[in-house]
């Protein structure tokens, strides 16, 4: 049995496309990546990036229109037959600083864009101009050798993903003013290769195209007290009442559900299933839902996908001196919002379980589950056609993340927002390298991923 780890052995067809320039492709990416666009910058790395986009494509502005919406990119590629819905390939511009104080831990610098050793390094790589950039090598592939789309292509970048998703929200907002609805889009998610064990089918690897993703909450918990000496804490102190208010969240985790994405994933997997209790909970998938939600729960992969998940993140305001006690403190609990909840029903059993008027609760920020994307439609099952043209021995299953993308912003429009990057990196890459130190991306990673695309993009459009 092979280790997912070694991600090359799942590679195929690498010969195909041959004329496609791997090097060129990643000197372009070498250049996106000095692009110092780091959210909430200034606008001069922006502009450099727009730049960069606009010289180094000449089919696609040739043929395509290229609009800026704030900071974020909006390329149209019309096709030729207006009664097909379009598609759009996303991604966003921007990326997360390097942690201060790690700069020196980087084998090459943060914002090199550094070719050496079989890679492509720096701030970016994975996170993810390699799918900016995949995007447009892959069109500007097709529309050099004349193959015009028939079904619009719209090529969209925003500028604040990692922040607060402005950007792409301008670029639906802007879309649906002018009455576009999408066949599907692509933005990023996915794109690993693991073993099936976790969901009882160690003898698989698989690969989740992500359907949906989770909603998010900050919630902050505040109380307010006068302080004082602490040889008299009549009453308790504030760090006590907070202390108290967390535990009764936490001691209390949401009950286990098993939403339609979670079939779906155990359905695809079903027949690859050796895990004797997996596999007989799974006749009858309705009578034994609560079973299966249990089994998911004491899984650690699995467990984040069937409930709400909590996680104390932050406290402030404690006290500097051991003989003092603290005045106005605050936490922030993190909340992961299963399929089919909502921000407000989490705040109505925050506060029944905390049940103390002391402790004032608010939302810093909030977002619902997204929609779930369609699988019935072009979108899906090209994607997995395609994916499989490219990578061998890998079972691509739908699935849901717990992190958020700006795909969810294009909801308005779109009633399958697919989330998949085809950038197969091995998981000693990805482990540190996403948000982390030394991230950077292989050559032969790179160039599959856009081959993928090039794929994709022929069947779809």
């Amino acid at each position: 049995m092979r280790n997912a780890d070694c991600v090359f052995d799942f590679f195929i067809n690498e010969d195909r496309y041959p004329d496609l320039d791997v090097q060129a492709a990643a000197q372009r990416l070498s250049r996106a990546v000095q692009c110092h666009t780091i959210s909430g910058c200034e606008d001069a790395p922006f502009r450099q990036l727009h730049e960069l986009i606009q010289s180094g494509f000449p089919n696609i502005n040739r043929f395509g229109s290229f609009e800026l919406v704030g900071r974020s990119v909006l390329i149209t590629l019309p096709g030729s037959n207006p009664q097909l819905r379009p598609a759009l390939f996303m991604s966003h511009l921007d990326v997360v600083p390097v942690v201060a104080g790690t700069e020196k831990d980087w084998t090459y610098e943060a914002f090199s864009g550094e070719i050496a050793d079989g890679y492509i390094w720096g701030r970016g790589t994975l996170d993810i101009k390699n799918q900016v950039f995949g995007c447009l090598e892959a069109a500007e592939y097709l529309l050099s050798r004349g193959e015009m789309p028939e079904r619009t292509m719209y090529l969209a970048f925003g500028e604040d993903e990692e922040t607060f998703n402005t950007g792409a929200k301008a670029i639906a907002d802007l879309l649906k003013s002018r009455g576009v609805q999408l066949e599907f889009l692509l933005d990023e998610g996915g794109g690993s290769i693991t073993s099936g064990e976790a969901f009882g089918a160690p003898d698989i690897f698989i690969s989740p195209i992500n359907l949906m993703e989770k909603g998010y909450a900050d919630l902050q918990l505040s109380v307010k007290s006068a302080g004082g000496h602490s040889s008299c804490p009549f009453g308790g102190t504030s760090l006590g009442i907070l202390s108290e208010a967390i535990s009764s969240i936490t001691k209390n985790p949401f009950p286990a559900e098993i939403s339609s994405v979670m079939q779906q994933a155990f359905e695809a997997l079903s027949p690859y299933l050796t895990d004797p209790t997996l596999k007989e909970l799974l006749l009858d998938f309705d009578l034994n839902c609560e079973q299966i939600a249990e089994y998911c729960m004491q899984n650690r992969a699995l467990f984040p996908y069937v409930t709400t998940t909590i996680a104390p993140t932050v406290i402030r305001g404690s006290s500097a001196a051991c003989n003092v006690m603290p005045q106005d403190m605050e936490a922030v609990i993190n909340f992961r919002i299963a399929a089919g909840h909502t921000p407000e029903q989490v705040m109505e059993r925050c506060r029944n379980l905390i049940a103390d008027g002391r402790v004032s609760l608010s939302f810093l920020q909030s977002n619902p589950p997204s929609a779930i994307a369609r699988t019935d439609g072009i979108g899906y099952a090209a994607l997995q056609e395609a994916l499989k043209e490219h990578y061998q021995n890998v079972v691509f299953f739908p699935f849901a993340t717990a992190g958020a993308t700006d795909a969810r912003q294009y909801e308005q429009i779109c009633d399958t927002c697919l989330r998949f990057s085809p950038f197969m990196s091995p998981e000693s890459d990805t482990k540190t390298g996403v948000h982390g130190t030394n991230e950077r991306i292989s050559l032969r990673t790179y160039a599959q991923g856009i081959r993928t695309l090039i794929t994709f993009m022929k069947r779809v459009c």
